[in-house]
């Protein structure tokens, strides 16, 4: 009863959330309506289900199929390239992945589990923040008159190629098990999506690695897939933006250069280790001369 009380209330808080006015694809739906306009009726069934999928580690079927609009960017209109994928997902279940997400980013910062120059996806950090932190270590260095080395990494297709497989691995190394572990699980498989375009779709095709795309507990597991890529850096500092990745050394010697080499050697490593790659052409160097 205690368990089916707390997702109650956080059932409530996450309507309150949606109520707020957002001009989203997704928040002008008249189902998305309908749930925020009568979100007191509508809180205890919406309990009653989400304790259920909990404790059974499932999801329904429809949960997992995913709408697929495209959004212009900029460019000729005509160029399929000129358009962004954007993932409709289930309302109600993208609401109790707002809830597992939560906690799950609750349990991972109350144990100090993520690395802490990580700034995607969480609290009181963004990319502001990412560039305070590379800025004030690049000019303690020029004002020691220090050279400073910088290599801007970004992974290909991050999101896609996460394997399920070694994110469960790692779920269950940071404490995540039960039925959490077993939801998340059935949460990754047998996913489906379609092209939706005016009153017309595609056939299904289905979804068989990476993150989902459109989804709240997504942006969460990829921080949880990434966790540990800066213990294989022993000499530099990493500066990491979700999947924007930056080592930053200061150059006194040769040593300096080749520790700093070494760095990237032991990345390039983990990313054989893990399935992921780096985007080569969106990888740089840059060189910050010591101030004269």
């Amino acid at each position: 009863m205690g368990k089916t009380r707390q997702i109650g209330r956080q059932v409530q808080d996450q309507q309150y959330v949606w109520g707020k006015p957002d001009r989203s694809l997704l928040r002008t739906s008249h189902f998305y309506k309908c749930l925020s306009t009568y979100a007191c009726s509508t809180t205890r069934l919406l309990t009653d289900v989400y304790q259920r999928s909990l404790d059974r580690g499932e999801l329904p079927s429809d949960w997992k199929e995913a709408n697929i609009c495209a959004a212009y960017k900029k460019g000729e209109r005509y160029k399929a390239s000129n358009y962004r994928p954007i993932s409709l997902t289930a309302i109600c279940c993208k609401m109790l992945e707002h809830i597992i997400a939560s906690n799950l980013m609750k349990h991972l910062e109350y144990n100090n589990m993520l690395f802490d120059l990580q700034h995607g996806f969480r609290q009181h950090r963004s990319c502001e923040t990412q560039l305070l932190s590379l800025t004030h270590q690049s000019t303690q260095a020029r004002q020691a008159k220090v050279q400073t080395d910088m290599i801007v990494m970004d992974f290909a297709k991050a999101f896609d190629k996460v394997s399920h497989s070694r994110l469960m691995l790692k779920l269950h190394w940071l404490g995540v098990r039960g039925n959490t572990h077993r939801w998340i699980q059935d949460f990754l498989t047998d996913r489906s999506q379609r092209v939706v375009l005016d009153h017309d779709s595609s056939e299904v095709a289905p979804v068989t690695s990476g993150m989902p795309q459109g989804t709240a507990l997504g942006p969460v597991l990829f921080l949880v897939y990434i966790y540990d890529l800066s213990d294989r850096v022993k000499h530099s500092t990493v500066h990491l933006f979700a999947d924007d990745c930056v080592l930053q050394k200061e150059i006194r010697t040769t040593a300096d250069a080749e520790a700093l080499q070494q760095d990237i050697n032991h990345l390039a490593q983990w990313e054989q280790d893990w399935l992921m790659e780096f985007h080569p052409q969106k990888c740089e160097v840059m060189t910050l001369p010591a101030s004269r």
